[in-house]
């Protein structure tokens, strides 16, 4: 437990890495929590850490609830949040806080987002085949994924095999597109089950969905069958809801009973007329349904939940059948096909197995997962769920959204563009040859007027980066035409330099850019004649933005080495790209940036005798050389999520750094209560 008292915000976060990072990364270990009800917690996951600790600072929420956020957005990185928030904070302590916070949009967008777009991009692979994105991801590219995910969050006897039914649940469900995956994803919690008492070696990946509810009428039948999906009880009621019926005698009543008995019998028989011989309802049936279903050879499964009809609707694409009215002689159109039915028992827990078949790309099936224990369960079904939604991010990519503003002719980002503040934005076309790419361009297109002042400087965060001629006119700017083709109207290879770090994708996910209150854009535009050469050094490769996507700071499919690579190489062009810039605030915010993020692989091999040391030398050697990089490790991480971490953590510390005052409630106020 932690107080606030007069504890700064650096402390605080000081205090949260601490209690993660020993259990950061394979080398770390289990975190013994105790929770205030007494239960005891023992776990590797960043997020259930998190959300069990006792936080009492409001601060500590504040940190706690973003991670939490960027965790559940990106499916990975609570810890690293934690850790990277504290080294940023730690930084500044000495600083002057409001003038960092100015600082930190400036260097997200002219530093930052450069040092990913062109440093970075020669170093990255692509998960994809060579067909792009709309391909599946490759099987390899996935087991690496995969296993180096899960060995911050199991134990080593647990992850390779936890790995190995992921990749097979993924690709029997065709869950290597995003279609599939996202639907994986979203209905995870009804596409497995866990049976405890078991080893994990008993764990399968089954075909069809098993629904946890046991058959109320059960009748065997083989073959392909016909199932109806239904929300509402079939037996007709003799009144519906604010309608009296009056019965003035018992034969009336018994006349009553006997017709809603003949109409749900009637239902029965329609059903099993056309063929219908299963029937899932997400309500409880009257005793008269499950009798004639079993007269007529209908299996019936009742009491479905609202998620477990959700998804048998997105599998099947089938609408609740609803015989109301004359309806009960009309044909039933909309009926699923079942290719088995039965019952099946895992430990004391009866499921209905069904297999459906499916409308779209997601192929049903099923992950049944065993351990000693429920926990255990829990803690391999969580990991497995973030791992998912970790691999569906890698079909996002950023900044792509530029060249469609460009392209209509309209940008989606705020404007805020004033004659006073013409000279803060300037545009630059350069045109160059297609043998060879000048130092200006390698080091950055720097701006054309040069700030008065550095809180002056810091003005351009309010300004938009990428804007067309027509939004931007003055004579500091000049003329930029931009074609769909790549081309502009002289020949030349035109780019617009990308750096808003936010896309269609991070829309979809508030979570993780709820904190940004500043509109981030390029300042600058720059024509490039080049594609970029994977197998070149940065100064050989250009800015690193390809012709195919020359927009992008991020590719769809980036992934990098597992084990400190990302942070390293990000260090390491922060500090080249920061000395191009000729504002202090923003330089002194790269040192700190660039510092905080060696954080990470210092924690990673903390428990090597000068293993960091000597990763960080061999690393940083080989990119001053122009070599590949020395990989040690096997496995692969997304680089989207990465950069999205980074990102993330700028916004947490800009808006903890613009807190004022800190008001503590120590009741909620009510109507009621006399305030003067």
């Amino acid at each position: 437990e932690m107080s606030q008292g007069t504890v700064s915000a650096a402390d605080v976060a000081a205090a949260l890495a601490g209690a993660v990072r020993g259990a950061l990364g394979p080398r770390g270990g289990r975190a013994l929590l105790v929770r205030p009800d007494g239960r005891a917690l023992l776990t590797r996951d960043g997020l259930r850490m998190l959300e069990a600790l006792s936080l009492q600072p409001p601060t500590a929420r504040a940190m706690a609830a973003c991670a939490c956020r960027h965790r559940s957005a990106t499916g990975d990185g609570a810890k690293t949040f934690v850790l990277l928030l504290a080294a940023v904070l730690g930084a500044m302590r000495d600083g002057s806080p409001r003038r960092a916070a100015r600082a930190l949009p400036a260097f997200e967008r002219r530093v930052l987002e450069r040092a990913v777009a062109r440093g970075l991009r020669p170093h990255l692979r692509c998960a994809f085949p060579a067909g792009g994105p709309g391909a599946e991801l490759e099987a390899a590219a996935l087991e690496a994924l995969l296993e180096a995910y899960l060995r911050g969050r199991l134990g080593p006897g647990e992850r390779r095999a936890v790995a190995l039914l992921g990749c097979e649940l993924c690709a029997r469900c065709g869950a290597r597109r995003p279609p599939a995956l996202r639907l994986l994803c979203d209905r995870f919690a009804q596409l497995h089950a866990a049976a405890a008492g078991l080893p994990l070696a008993r764990s399968r990946v089954l075909p069809g969905v098993l629904l946890r509810r046991d058959f109320a009428a059960y009748c065997p039948a083989g073959g392909r069958l016909r199932a109806v999906l239904v929300t509402r009880c079939l037996r007709p009621v003799l009144a519906a809801p604010g309608v009296e019926c009056a019965v003035r005698s018992e034969r009336q009543h018994r006349a009553a009973l006997r017709w809603c008995g003949g109409r749900t019998e009637a239902v029965m028989e329609r059903l099993r007329s056309s063929g219908v011989r299963l029937l899932l309802s997400g309500v409880k049936q009257h005793e008269e349904v499950i009798y004639y279903a079993k007269l007529h050879g209908v299996s019936v499964v009742e009491c479905l939940s609202s998620e477990e009809v959700a998804l048998i609707s997105e599998i099947t694409g089938i609408s609740p059948y609803d015989p109301a009215g004359d309806s009960v002689q009309r044909e039933i159109a909309e009926a699923a096909v079942v290719t088995f039915c039965q019952p099946l028992l895992l430990g004391s827990q009866r499921y209905a197995h069904i297999g459906f078949s499916s409308a779209g790309a997601f192929q049903p099936h099923c992950l049944v997962l065993c351990a000693p224990v429920d926990a255990v369960n829990e803690q391999h079904a969580a990991a497995l769920h973030g791992a998912f939604t970790m691999l569906l991010q890698l079909f996002r990519e950023v900044g792509q959204e530029c060249r469609a503003e460009s392209q209509n002719g309209a940008s989606g980002v705020v404007s805020r563009y004033s004659p006073a503040t013409e000279t803060q934005v300037a545009t630059e076309s350069i045109a160059c040859s297609s043998s060879q790419v000048s130092e200006h361009q390698l080091g950055g297109c720097r701006d054309e007027t040069t700030a008065q002042s550095s809180d002056l400087a810091l003005q351009e965060s309010e300004h938009p980066d990428c804007m067309s001629p027509a939004s931007a006119p003055g004579p500091q700017s000049k003329e930029l035409n931009v074609c769909t083709d790549g081309t502009d109207s002289a020949g030349t290879h035109t780019v617009c330099e990308r750096a808003d770090g936010i896309n269609e994708s991070h829309r979809k996910h508030p979570a993780v850019c709820s904190h940004r209150n500043y509109s981030t854009a390029v300042v600058s535009t720059a024509t490039l004649c080049e594609h970029l050469g994977v197998d070149k050094g940065p100064e050989k490769a250009g800015c690193g933005v390809t012709q195919s996507c020359p927009c992008s700071i991020l590719e769809a499919g980036s992934v990098l080495p597992v084990g400190g690579y990302f942070e390293i190489l990000l260090h390491y062009y922060i500090r080249q790209y920061a000395k191009q810039v000729q504002q202090s605030a923003v330089t002194v915010i790269s040192n700190v940036v660039a510092d905080a993020l060696l954080s990470i692989p210092k924690a990673l091999y903390g428990t090597e005798r000068n293993g960091f040391t000597k990763f960080y030398l061999e690393t940083t050697e080989a990119l001053r050389k122009n070599q590949p990089l020395p990989v040690n490790e096997k496995g692969l991480e997304s680089v989207y999520c990465k950069y999205q971490l980074v990102t993330s953590v700028l916004h947490c510390v800009t808006e903890l750094l613009n807190i004022d005052l800190i008001i503590g409630v120590k009741r909620p106020l009510t109507g009621d209560s006399n305030l003067f």
